[in-house]
């Protein structure tokens, strides 16, 4: 478990504080990614389902709901 924090802080000093200011941490973006995946998903599923390409829609209802467990991971997790 310690892994998973030295891996979201790698870009940190021992005390906590970042080495580079203008260098961001990847934890940080990580949720971010998370919420694009979701409405880009999303708004493919309902543009699929207006078109009537059942297919495409199934694959884009599994990417939204793929992409809410990530977010709900990451917020339980403690990242940003």
């Amino acid at each position: 478990m310690r892994t998973r924090w030295v891996w979201r802080d790698r870009c940190r000093g021992r005390d906590g504080a970042p080495d580079d200011p203008g260098r961001v941490a990847w934890g940080q973006w990580e949720p971010a990614a998370y919420w694009l995946l979701y409405v880009v998903a999303f708004l493919a599923a309902l543009l699929h389902w207006r078109a009537g390409n059942d297919e495409l829609v199934v694959v884009c209802v599994v990417a939204v709901l793929v992409s809410v467990r990530f977010i709900m991971r990451t917020h339980r997790g403690g990242a940003v």
